[in-house]
């Protein structure tokens, strides 16, 4: 049996799914949480599943842990906690493995400084693979060294999705409704529906509701919206759901898109921006269809609304398809040849503090792309919306951890005035 250990932060959001998914009678898995979470309920289904949980273990006994493994299993975001962890790595030989949980196109990025420094690499999207950087490694070393892991759980819940009546056309949405994941031009789109009756619900934790209704009450349409906040009987809400339109800013992070996956192996018909990892999910008009502008959007809903016979043919092609390709099985199988590969290989020590840099400034800049130069002439409030998040690596989510990084200091006060100037 694999003795695997996990090195991650937290299993809020996707990632204590991901890991429920891996569960595997072959493996022997241990995870270190670096912080103590906000959110245990993912604990007990992991516990289930065979995994051993440790939350905040001392330098001691983390380091046993890491002699004892076979192998050692990063799970990647750019989040500050694993950032210092890997930059205090002890001189222990360890095979490792990084888990890639954002698709590497915008911020954070994939580096290939960073990805050759580890023995094998899983990512949770193939869109991941055709970026420019990993391609530039060329095809043998993707061979030998990459693979595609989904970071899903088990979308059983979802399979068996009933529609229930109701008596508007809802489009849905799940997911993060802040704009670094959101379009920014999110309410131009809605507000070129014209659909009757319409109505737009969204699920999800809303810090930019206020932000949403006052864009919509000057298009006319804050009342076609409804704000649901955070659902646990996601399953209940997609069955309501007449369309689920997923529009989400061309920088985002996300790799996997469980919310997308749920809807579409629900049945839910899917509208999309023919963008990232959207394109590698969807195939326009076999599973979904695929637009580029607001008028499209509208053209593709109003099929959906006049042709039910279309939306439903979308929807069952979509649910078989989804079926098919994200088989729990099959994604625990590739994980398992990664770590096979892995073993056929000598433990060796690694020294990754030199990738990093010195500071935890430097650490931040680590994954930061075409918007580095804002930062280094300390004019960080030109940067992406991405990088005003609170947390999602940005700035201020290195700040709440080092705090006495000047430079971190700076660029997070220049972000929040940038912030009070748009409130």
């Amino acid at each position: 049996m694999i003795k695997v250990l996990h090195i991650t932060a937290h299993v809020g959001g996707g990632i204590g799914s991901a890991f429920i998914g891996l569960g595997s009678p072959d493996l022997k898995q241990t995870v270190i949480l670096l912080e103590e979470p906000i959110n245990k309920k993912p604990i007990s289904p992991m516990e289930a599943e065979g995994f051993r949980i440790l939350i905040c273990p001392d330098s001691s006994q983390t380091y046993k842990e890491i002699e004892a493994a076979d192998i050692v299993m990063f799970s990647w975001s750019h989040h500050p906690a694993v950032t210092k962890f890997l930059y205090s790595f002890p001189e222990i030989p360890v095979r490792s493995v990084l888990w890639v949980h954002v698709s590497g196109n915008y911020f954070p990025v994939v580096n290939t400084e960073f990805l050759r420094l580890f023995d094998q690499v899983v990512f949770t999207t193939p869109y991941t693979l055709s970026l420019p950087e990993v391609q530039s490694l060329g095809s043998n070393y993707a061979c030998e060294h990459f693979d595609v892991v989904y970071g899903m759980g088990d979308l059983k819940d979802f399979m068996n999705s009933q529609r229930v009546p109701h008596d508007k056309f809802v489009i849905g949405y799940v997911g993060t409704l802040n704009f670094c994941k959101l379009h920014p031009d999110f309410i131009n789109f809605c507000a070129a529906v014209d659909i009757p009756n319409v109505e737009f619900a969204l699920f999800g934790d809303s810090p930019t509701k206020d932000e949403l209704l006052q864009a919509a009450e000057k298009k006319g349409i804050a009342g076609k919206f409804k704000f649901h906040g955070h659902v646990d009987n996601v399953p209940e809400m997609l069955a309501r759901m007449d369309a689920f339109g997923y529009l989400l800013n061309p920088q985002h992070y996300g790799a996997t898109e469980n919310a997308l996956l749920e809807a579409m192996v629900a049945g839910v018909p899917v509208v999309a921006l023919n963008q990232c990892v959207e394109r590698y999910i969807i195939q326009n008009g076999v599973t979904g269809l695929l637009v580029q502008d607001p008028e499209a959007y509208a053209v593709a809903l109003r099929s959906i609304y006049e042709q039910p016979d279309y939306a439903l043919s979308l929807a069952s092609n979509a649910r078989n398809e989804i079926k098919k390709r994200y088989n729990l099985e099959d994604n625990r199988k590739r994980l398992l040849t990664r770590f096979h590969v892995a073993l056929s290989n000598d433990k060796r020590q690694h020294c990754f503090k030199t990738y990093f840099g010195e500071s935890p400034s430097d650490w931040f800049l680590s994954a930061v792309g075409s918007d580095k130069d804002c930062f280094l002439e300390n004019r960080a409030y030109n940067a992406g919306r991405i990088f005003h998040e609170y947390k999602k690596g940005s700035p201020q989510h290195y700040h709440n951890y080092f705090s006495k990084d000047e430079r971190l200091t700076l660029w997070a006060q220049q972000l929040k005035m940038k912030r009070n100037i748009i409130s």
